[in-house]
């Protein structure tokens, strides 16, 4: 080989390497994807885009990339495709799996990337939701439980007690006009845990006992019972649209429901919401559950570090503020609140979170919902004997989970 070949040779050599070397620059440049799916519709999902599309305007090094999954295939969905790799980075989801996806090794804690001083910023119970065998997995970033609506041409003030609240339900029930005075979904477990809470029983406690076979719990369903049976002041058949249509023609004084309800009262009602009653009895507050929803880590994701400066940004000020102005998503960030009017209705799901019980996740509430939503349709709709009904119920879920 002549002298001038070998050192075009080698000059093509140097070249290829530093082409090379430039081909792997330019990657190393490109934003990194972070990949989140959910399960929003309407004006939640118009507002988790807004924030989206904020945070990929005012950051360069990572893009991310959202995906929507109906709501009724996204668990399973996602069950199936992490352990294949074919899932997100990060994803929106209720608390109550996490118990259940912790062990099965889907989600990784993030309590290593999460000061207390940081953590101090949500409310307290959306932090706690999130916590399994001392890890935090996940960063709340909204909550949800039910409170008092109540039409203002109908209840100018809303019931402080349990006994205002029949006495005004009775006020304004006639069954021959399909008008009652309160309507709520009264077999349903989700919606009957204020009463229970507030008569002391509970659905499962901290220590993870069953509550249900508990005199409290007993006395919760009675009262649901007697609000049917003896008062008479609840349809006899109610379900999410009834308790909707009924608000909306003027036909339900007042009903028990969550933020989602909100989107579904229509223009012209004049509509006012307040804090479930105290239960005279025990002098407690009718508690609901509250739920966490929050923005979750998969244990598969490559790109754990850049995944969780996405996770911080959408339950951060910015982003809350976005998401309770355009869909009333009420924040698990502290900071929005300090910007609401008084008087704005959304200002009772934060003083109903005070008394709020913290809906139970894990694989042992999984096998409650089903047994006790029976239990109660029994009690409420058949008059059975609550305690012995929730005997029954509660041996069921013990054998089940054993």
């Amino acid at each position: 080989m002549s002298l001038m070949l070998a050192v075009l040779v080698l000059w093509g050599w140097v070249a290829s390497l530093s082409g090379c070397s430039e081909a792997k620059g330019a990657a190393s440049d490109a934003p990194v994807k972070v990949v989140l799916w959910h399960s929003y519709r309407a004006g939640e999902q118009e507002a988790l885009n807004k924030v989206i599309q904020a945070y990929n305007d005012t950051h360069e090094e990572i893009v991310v990339e959202a995906l929507q999954i109906p709501n009724e295939a996204f668990a399973d969905k996602l069950t199936a495709s992490i352990p294949r790799d074919n899932g997100p980075d990060i994803f929106i989801f209720a608390h109550d799996r996490v118990g259940d996806w912790a062990e099965q090794g889907l989600i990784e804690p993030v309590s290593i990337w999460s000061s207390t001083e940081y953590l101090q910023s949500f409310f307290k119970s959306t932090v706690e939701a999130l916590v399994y065998k001392k890890s935090l997995y996940g960063l709340p970033i909204a909550f949800k439980s039910v409170v008092l609506y109540y039409n203002r041409d109908l209840v100018p003030n809303p019931p402080r007690t349990d006994r205002e609240l029949i006495e005004i339900a009775k006020a304004h029930t006639d069954p021959a006009q399909k008008k009652y005075g309160l309507v709520y979904q009264n077999t349903s477990l989700y919606f009957t845990a204020p009463f229970i809470h507030g008569f002391g029983g509970e659905v499962l406690g901290r220590d993870g006992k069953l509550g249900l076979s508990s005199e409290g719990t007993a006395q919760g369903l009675q009262f649901a019972r007697d609000l049917l049976a003896t008062h008479k002041v609840v349809p006899e058949d109610v379900s999410g649209n009834l308790v909707t249509t009924l608000f909306n023609k003027g036909q339900a004084a007042m009903v028990i429901n969550g933020p989602w309800f909100r989107g579904e009262i229509t223009e012209g009602v004049n509509w006012g919401t307040a804090v479930l009653p105290t239960i005279s009895a025990t002098g407690q507050g009718a508690a609901p559950f509250v739920g966490s929803e929050a923005v979750l880590l998969s244990r598969y994701s490559r790109n754990k570090e850049e995944a969780y400066q996405v996770m911080r940004f959408l339950a951060g000020p910015d982003s809350s503020r976005i998401r309770m102005q355009v869909a009333g998503q009420p924040a698990a960030h502290k900071a929005p609140w300090d910007d609401l009017r008084e008087g704005d209705p959304m200002r009772v799901f934060r003083d109903q979170l005070n008394s709020a019980v913290i809906m139970p996740g894990g694989p042992i509430m999984r096998a409650v919902w089903g047994p006790a939503d029976q239990a109660i349709f029994k009690v409420v709709k058949d008059g059975e004997p609550p305690a012995e009904v929730l005997k029954v119920a509660q041996e069921r879920i013990e054998k089940a989970v054993r």
